[in-house]
């Protein structure tokens, strides 16, 4: 098995791993929402700690979801003035089109980097749960990371196949 193989693999374990992260999130969220719609209705005591919660497990779905949405190549883009470029101007559009993602993904992970930084040294916590901020927002810069890897990965990848024009599906 070549080297290029191997790390498909990888990618695909990345990929799979993120969507059940994802999935699971996503059934969690469910039960804890409609136990609490249960125990507001019912008993008249909703849990104050729900809404917290499924909002750090949505941002938690969301970034694994987007990992898992790039290494599949299935993420948004206008394909109605892609299709128009020669396959030499798509490859160029694509190169650059993933220069700016990795530049405003970077950006991004840095000063969330330093935002953690912040709520660590200040122990900062959440109100209904008491649950330390740090550990919550980890999720978006770790998530635009593995963007960025499983992006990278794919790139890598992708030079190791054919030199035959690719189509938007096939290609970065």
């Amino acid at each position: 098995m070549s080297a290029q193989a191997k790390l498909e693999q990888v990618g695909e374990i990345i990929s799979r791993t993120c969507t059940v992260i994802a999935a699971v999130s996503l059934a969690v969220i469910v039960c804890i929402n409609a136990a609490n719609v249960f125990c507001r209705y019912f008993f008249l005591a909703p849990f104050n700690w729900a809404e917290e919660l499924m909002l750090f497990l949505m941002i938690m779905t969301v970034f694994a979801g987007a990992a898992s949405v790039t290494w599949r190549q299935e993420h948004i883009r206008i394909e109605a003035f892609f299709m128009r470029f020669s396959p030499k101007w798509q490859t160029a559009a694509l190169i650059l089109g993933g220069l700016v993602a990795l530049t405003a993904l970077g950006t991004v992970i840095a000063t969330g980097s330093s935002v953690i930084s912040m709520l660590f040294r200040f122990d900062q916590r959440s109100e209904a749960l008491e649950f330390p901020m740090w550990i919550a927002q980890i999720s978006v810069p770790t998530g635009l990371g593995l963007i960025i890897f499983l992006f990278l990965l794919r790139a890598y990848v992708s030079l190791g196949q054919s030199d035959r024009p690719h189509t938007p599906e096939e290609s970065l």
